[in-house]
């Protein structure tokens, strides 16, 4: 994670800030925090090195960042308590909640090694 740039999309603010700061421990250089996948969209996506973002119980508009992102190479990880959700978000690394501190962490090498 040293010198990335995270995006995380999550409804929850502590549950966002708490994955900000795994990030930023793991040595993210910037996470960036959007509670709305619609807004995230208009986002710049070159400077993200990895995205987090909630299910949203398959929201339209968390399928559509998720496809956005993975098509401007940004690995991804989807996190949801609920697997057939995040079976709806293609090309991402999926993570069921609750997770910790290292299942985190392991789901965005993951994802970075496997967008490659």
């Amino acid at each position: 994670m040293h010198g990335l740039h995270a995006l995380i999309v999550e409804e929850e603010y502590l549950v966002a800030a708490d994955i900000a700061e795994t990030l930023r421990s793991a040595g993210a250089a910037n996470v960036t925090i959007e509670d709305d996948p619609a807004a995230a969209r208009s986002l710049d996506f070159s400077a993200f090195g990895v995205a987090v973002i909630e299910a949203k119980f398959g929201s339209a508009d968390a399928v559509a960042l998720c496809a956005a992102l993975r098509a401007a190479r940004v690995p991804v990880v989807v996190t949801s308590a609920d697997t057939a959700v995040q079976a709806m978000f293609t090309g991402a690394t999926p993570l069921a909640k609750p997770f910790d501190t290292q299942t985190l962490l392991s789901a965005c090498m993951v994802a970075r090694s496997s967008s490659v």
